[in-house]
């Protein structure tokens, strides 16, 4: 059962009861694409030198990284893209094209296509799970890697009663906003999501910015069963030749720490760093900590 929810994929513990912001930027500079294999990956970017690439989750897009951009654009090239059927591109959930397998396989072809080396990736929530695929399958692109709160995957994540139950929990709610969003009702499918991640009322108490962008990339719910059951194993962690750190918010729910704590001893470099005052947002709740970390980091593995 824990691997048709893959709960803690869900980007979106961003309310301000939780200490993270509600707010979604949107000043991003002009959206550019890039053909992938038949496919134009839509991205945005600013500054120049060595690229560091960022990997959103669930319900997000590039708007996600708002602020990191600019304190990341003085030191390289920050680049935040939009995956396959997210924000621009306007998905109605058909199609089978939309799994964190071919995710991490558009990412590679992107990363190749840039022509500007191994990259920094960082890759939050679901889109940790991405970044982990991709880092394992083509080390050779990478210069480093950061995964912030990834997701937990079954392969790696020990089953225990309370995972089994919170797991049939969150199905429930999971399906529900699935029946609404077949039916054409993009707010009360969100309603019914994010009220079961964050408590009756969130979904309300949300502003009208990030709102949107989660309309805009309601149908990345439809993705969550299939992904958790993409195999991932200690020994494909293993294969991770690039530094890599793990980030967590000091609220994060127990789950995150669970995947955290299972992936750690498989990666050959790993560091750890949690963000405080915040939840599972943390880039978003404590952008200045988390900024400042992350580009600590990443100074250490330049080249």
């Amino acid at each position: 059962m824990f691997r048709q929810v893959l709960f803690c994929c869900v980007v979106f513990v961003l309310l301000s009861a939780s200490g993270i912001s509600t707010q979604a930027d949107d000043s991003s500079p002009e959206v550019k694409k890039l053909d992938i294999g038949g496919y134009e990956m839509a991205y945005v970017e600013r500054g120049s030198g060595v690229p560091v690439v960022f990997v959103h989750g669930t319900v997000s897009d590039y708007r996600w990284w708002g602020a990191q951009m600019e304190p990341f654009a003085e030191r390289s090239r920050a680049i935040a893209i939009s995956l396959r059927h997210f924000y621009p591109e306007r998905w109605n959930g058909e199609g089978e094209d939309a799994s964190i397998r071919q995710h991490a396989d558009d990412m590679a072809a992107f990363i190749a296509g840039l022509q500007a080396g191994p990259v920094h990736v960082v890759g939050h929530s679901r889109g940790g799970d991405v970044v982990l695929l991709l880092a394992s399958a083509h080390p050779e692109l990478l210069r480093s890697v950061v995964l912030m709160d990834p997701a937990p995957l079954e392969t790696l994540v020990p089953r225990t009663p309370q995972a089994t139950a919170e797991a049939q929990r969150r199905l429930g709610f999971i399906n529900a906003a699935l029946e609404r969003l077949q039916q054409g009702d993009r707010d009360g499918g969100l309603e019914r999501f994010i009220d079961g991640v964050a408590g009756p009322g969130a979904w309300q108490k949300m502003a009208p910015t990030m709102k949107q962008m989660m309309m805009d990339d309601a149908w990345s719910i439809r993705s969550l069963p299939a992904d958790a059951k993409e195999a991932f194993t200690c020994a494909d962690a293993g294969r991770i030749a690039a530094p890599v750190l793990l980030v967590t918010g000091e609220k994060s729910p127990p789950a995150y720490g669970a995947m955290l704590a299972a992936l750690e001893p498989c990666l050959p470099l790993a560091e750890k760093v949690t963000i405080p005052n915040a939840a599972h947002g943390m880039n978003r709740a404590n952008p200045e900590a988390y900024n400042a970390a992350v580009l600590e980091f990443l100074a250490k593995h330049q080249h």
